[in-house]
């Protein structure tokens, strides 16, 4: 195996193999999913179904990027994923309109990009240039870079006459220099909130679908 020799365990030659076959499984899909190229005009309830069907698939990946990532780490997996971090974004979604909840989404995934480009560096670092995570990471990063467009679009769905206000220009901090243990931990936590954050936005693009295309179909009928 090629493995780092700083306390990181790799996952056997054989997994390693069924994994990026799974990733390229995954970018097949991803790419039928983010095509046609986002357009933020004339957007109707075609665009809410496909959104909502690559928010599931970005949760069920993030899901398997996460177990891909615990099995990695070797023992102590529980312990290290339950650590606690303040400078890791949050994955509550806040608000109380459904405007306000969706700008809440938007906001988190762009907090998140920092995080996992620095998550994906480390484990390059660790084991360079197979990986499996790191190729998930570089995966998921593309991913939520399309979603937050995506998102950004429904927000001029609900609220045509309000601009969308831009990411903040500083998200919530990068963590200083890192030793091993606590780059497991992070690279956990981050993938952790993220998924949580991904299963909560499925949960509110359900409820506005509901919501705008069945109050659309009953106008038409």
């Amino acid at each position: 195996m090629n493995c780092h020799v700083r306390n990181m365990i790799c996952l056997p030659q054989r997994s390693q193999e069924k994994c990026r076959i799974f990733l390229l499984i995954l970018f097949v899909i991803a790419i039928e999913l983010m095509q046609p190229t986002i357009s933020c005009k004339n957007q109707d309830c075609s665009h809410l179904h496909r959104s909502l069907k690559f928010t599931k698939f970005m949760n069920w990946s993030a899901s398997e990027l996460l177990k891909t990532y615990r099995a990695s780490q070797g023992d102590s997996t529980d312990l290290i994923c339950e650590m606690q971090m303040d400078n890791v974004p949050e994955s509550t979604i806040s608000g109380q309109s459904i405007p306000e909840r969706i700008l809440s989404v938007y906001t988190h995934l762009n907090e998140f990009l920092p995080h996992l480009r620095t998550v994906m560096e480390q484990q390059t670092d660790l084991d360079p240039p197979t990986n499996p995570v790191a190729e998930g990471l570089h995966s998921m990063i593309k991913y939520v870079r399309h979603f937050s467009v995506t998102v950004n679009c429904i927000l001029q769905m609900l609220q045509p006459n309000i601009p969308v206000p831009e990411p903040a220009e500083s998200p919530i901090g990068i963590p200083p220099a890192q030793n091993i243990f606590q780059q497991k931990a992070y690279g956990c936590i981050v993938l952790s909130r993220l998924q949580e954050l991904l299963s909560q936005a499925v949960h509110e693009q359900k409820f506005i679908r509901s919501k705008i295309c069945r109050k659309r179909t009953k106008n038409i009928v």
